[in-house]
């Protein structure tokens, strides 16, 4: 009897422990109003809901639920905003309060201790890297002085490729000879010369490093959603990711010892009109300037452009040449345009490309298409009400940039390839319109828009400009996700020199 006794105390307990426990909780939802959303599972939430390509799934859902969606992504709460109006909202009125990053693996491991831009959380730190980046180092005047090094690598491209082509005999890989182009740009941008492969501390290759770094950096690590698990490790992440930093920490180390030991020789008369690379005034305002520039941050800042700066300009090219490829007609407007412009007499140079007009509508295209960065990824400070709705604080931010490319309340036949819906259209790329997001908005909003635009519309301008293209078969056109988003498979076309002059050397 005295069993019996306490096993219906206990029972009771129970009871009114769990009538407290829903009670609590439908008063909060009662109080706070989350937006609508799949019913999360236990422990992994609504990540299995994410598939292999999250964009496009994340864009699914959102018809079902709304341009704004609570999800629960293992413990993480998350909101994904899928329209212009919505972005607008949480990017522009609200943007103080989701300007933060949140902590994760790579931002850790890779990004000394979430020192980047890229990846580092809002504070005082993060708001000086970035006003250097945005007043000394990414300056229209800064980029113009720059417009050799992208014109000679450009050139240099071209050569590569008919060489690789044995005289248009046979195909190439379009991504292969593009990534070479911006890894030589970003290289000769921050320390005025380019790398060998062998040329890292133990004969590490340093395209395979730049790649492993691009990679991980977009990689599904799935501590970065369920924390309690971060320490197994299982994927093996962690491991690639301080193996990486350990070479990139030395290669880095070199470039800054390199420009140290310049600084400290007597400069030669010659060298007296050297344009500046962006290590060199980084160190110079570091002596000069009441600023707080350390070694780590110069080689955070490194990592930011070989991250930034190489793949998203590389993806977007890629994208722009196989949907061209895929339209015949839109690549015969696009080259006739350079013809009227230039001739086929020489190539493309950089000051010619302003008066492009139908070509920078084909980039604006490939960018509504397929912008080289999927989602925008914030995250809250704390909490507010957006939309009718309450974001609870620590809540990320998904801005599904590849959904409102394709919103069909904004753009007629979305799914095709129309670089002329932008002749003669004030939509612009550079944060101004919330329609068209490739580059962010607000205090995350992307600093290197002109150089990224600088080299993707010079570099496709050339490719077009200087050959005829053929493909065997169909242009597929699968994405992959990673921190962007590339084509599944490589683009292989073989080039046909078109214009009078000399084929290049």
């Amino acid at each position: 009897m005295e069993s019996l006794s306490e096993v219906v105390t206990i029972g009771l307990g129970i009871f009114f422990f769990c009538y407290c426990f829903l009670y609590m909780r439908s008063n909060g939802r009662n109080k706070y109003k989350l937006p609508p959303g799949p019913r999360p599972w236990p422990v992994i939430g609504s990540l299995h809901l994410l598939g292999k390509l999250p964009h496009q799934s994340l864009t699914t859902l959102a018809k079902k639920y709304g341009s704004i969606m609570f999800l629960r992504l293992g413990s993480i709460p998350t909101v994904v905003v899928s329209s212009p109006a919505m972005a607008k909202e949480f990017l522009k009125t609200h943007d103080l309060v989701f300007a933060n990053r949140s902590k994760s693996t790579y931002g850790k491991y890779v990004c000394y201790d979430h020192k980047s831009v890229a990846f580092g959380p809002y504070g005082a730190s993060w708001k000086q890297m970035r006003k250097l980046l945005t007043v000394e180092l990414l300056t229209m005047k800064r980029n113009d002085s720059f417009r050799f090094v992208r014109e000679e690598e450009v050139s240099d491209m071209i050569a590569s490729i008919w060489q690789e082509s044995r005289q248009g005999a046979q195909c190439v890989d379009v991504k292969k000879r593009l990534s070479s182009l911006t890894r030589n740009i970003v290289c000769r941008m921050f320390a005025s010369r380019t790398y060998a492969d062998n040329e890292l501390n133990g004969g590490h290759d340093f395209k395979q490093i730049v790649e492993e770094m691009f990679v991980l950096a977009g990689a599904f690590c799935i501590g970065d959603f369920i924390p309690s698990l971060d320490w197994l490790d299982f994927q093996g992440f962690r491991r690639r990711m301080q193996a990486v930093h350990k070479i990139f920490d030395g290669f880095a180390e070199k470039v800054i010892d390199e420009h140290i030991h310049h600084r400290l020789e007597k400069e030669k008369p010659k060298e007296e009109d050297r344009v500046k690379d962006m290590v060199d005034v980084m160190l110079g305002m570091a002596e000069t300037k009441n600023l707080t520039i350390s070694r780590i941050d110069i080689k955070a800042m490194i990592l930011d452009m070989l991250n930034a700066g190489t793949e998203t300009s590389v993806t977007l090219i890629e994208w722009a040449m196989s949907e061209l490829l895929k339209n015949p007609a839109t690549l015969a407007r696009a080259q006739q345009e350079i013809e009227s412009a230039v001739g086929r007499d020489r190539r493309v140079m950089e000051s010619d490309v302003m008066s492009l007009d139908y070509l920078r509508c084909v980039v604006k295209e490939t960018l509504r298409l397929h912008a080289p960065a999927p989602m925008l990824l914030n995250e809250s400070t704390e909490g507010c009400s957006v939309g009718g709705y309450f974001i609870p604080p620590k809540t990320r931010l998904f801005v599904n940039v590849w959904a409102i490319g394709r919103d069909e309340n904004v753009w007629k036949d979305v799914h095709q390839f129309k670089p002329e819906r932008f002749m003669g259209c004030n939509k612009d790329v550079r944060c101004q319109d919330f329609d068209l997001l490739p580059f962010g908005a607000g205090r995350r909003g992307c600093p290197g828009i002109s150089m990224g635009l600088s080299v993707s519309e010079l570099a496709l301008a050339q490719l077009i400009h200087c050959f005829e293209w053929n493909v065997n078969g169909e242009v597929d056109m699968e994405e992959e996700f990673e921190l962007t988003v590339p084509r599944k498979n490589p683009l292989f076309a073989c080039p046909k020199w078109r214009l009078t002059t000399e084929y290049p050397s």
